[in-house]
């Protein structure tokens, strides 16, 4: 898979998605979960702590994955949104934090990580060959002009 460059804010292209997936011709398959990380602290953040709490607490990253694909072949290419937010130390007495993901719908997605405008957003892409990335360079153009693909 060759990475390609994806020059176009998480919002637009979110929205697009929304408006297409209204379409009886909508033939891109999303997929936007939910998932936790947990992480150890960052090392000035142990400074400012004793050594034991140091050693209890950990850093919790919350998630939110948007994954687009061609419908009637899924490994040509693939559009990612990632969204990462950090929500803070948790030490280990605290509401447990989920080990799995869970799958959430576009709206949702839409609504807890893109409008929200939360963490650090990465938008990535890769493309199977060089035609694939001509397909994925159409839907790109479709998502800046705002209009149907295919």
């Amino acid at each position: 898979m060759e990475p390609i460059i994806v020059d176009i804010e998480p919002r637009q292209i979110v929205r697009w998605l929304l408006d297409e997936e209204r379409s009886k011709a909508f033939d891109l398959l999303v997929t936007a979960t939910r998932s936790y990380e947990r992480e150890e602290l960052a090392p000035r953040e142990e400074k400012q702590l004793g050594e034991a709490e140091a050693e209890e607490l950990s850093e919790i990253n919350e998630v939110g994955l948007l994954e687009v694909v061609p419908r009637n072949e899924p490994s040509r290419w693939t559009l990612r949104i990632r969204v990462t937010d950090d929500i803070g130390p948790r030490m280990p007495d605290d509401e447990p934090v989920p080990t799995e993901g869970e799958e959430i719908d576009l709206t949702t997605f839409n609504e807890e990580f893109v409008v929200a405008d939360r963490g650090f957003t990465e938008v990535s892409a890769e493309a199977k060959d060089r035609a694939a990335s001509a397909e994925f360079t159409r839907l790109v153009e479709a998502i800046v002009e705002n209009r149907h693909w295919r």
